[in-house]
Formats: C-alpha cells, structure tokens, sequence
C-alpha cells in the first residue's frame, strides 16, 4: 500500500503574505494621519510651522521700545 504525504505549502510564501499584510496596514496608519492632519488644517487653520509666519504676525501685541529697555505690553 502506498502512502500519500500532503506538504504543507508554507513557510517562504506564508511568511511574505504576513508581510505584505503588516506593510498593508502601516500603509492605511500612515493615509489615516495624513488624512487627519489635512482635515486639522483645513478646519482650523491648524498646522503652522515657525518659518511659515509672515513678519507682521510675530509681535502680538508686544513692541520692543529701544534696545536698552524690557518688552513693552501694549
């Protein structure tokens, strides 16, 4: 009598679908952040980097008098 063996197709290729399916989801993390951020910024005016702001907005309402003196609140 002859004995048939099943291989179990593993190993090389079931190793690569679980890494396909890990890069699958940091790929939608990565969209979902992105996504996120537009819609902070869109909503709010929200993301603003440091060398974004325009020279008109850096006072805030405080003025430097001379150089020997301490801010000045207006």
């Amino acid at each position: 009598m002859q004995t048939h063996t099943l291989l179990q197709v593993g190993g090389l290729a079931e190793s690569f679908s679980q890494v396909v399916v890990v890069a699958g989801a940091v790929v939608l993390l990565l969209m979902l952040a992105a996504l996120s951020g537009f819609a902070y910024k869109s909503l709010r005016g929200g993301i603003e980097w440091p060398d974004e702001q325009s020279e008109d907005d850096d006072d805030d309402g405080v003025s430097r008098a001379s150089d020997d003196e301490e801010w000045k609140f207006s």
